[in-house]
């Protein structure tokens, strides 16, 4: 069965064929994070098994890079 990202029990990505190209899409996306040396996803993210029938997830868009200096 395949894996897709959601936002509460919102499909927000296309399927994957495995768990772990979910979450790599996942990091690329910029939704990742190591806490206490474990990696999450950030709050309200999840990476769900889902049906094929449920083909509605667009891909997320990676958010443009914030630069700490940029932000004066």
């Amino acid at each position: 069965m395949p894996y897709a990202l959601f936002e509460d029990d919102a499909k927000l990505s296309q399927e994957f064929p495995t768990e772990e190209d979910a979450w790599q899409h996942a990091d690329e996306a910029g939704l990742v994070d190591v806490v206490d040396g474990k990696t999450v996803l950030e709050d309200g993210y999840t990476i769900q098994q889902c049906s094929t029938e449920e083909h509605t997830g667009k891909p997320i868009a990676v958010p443009p890079v914030v630069d700490a200096e940029s932000k004066g």
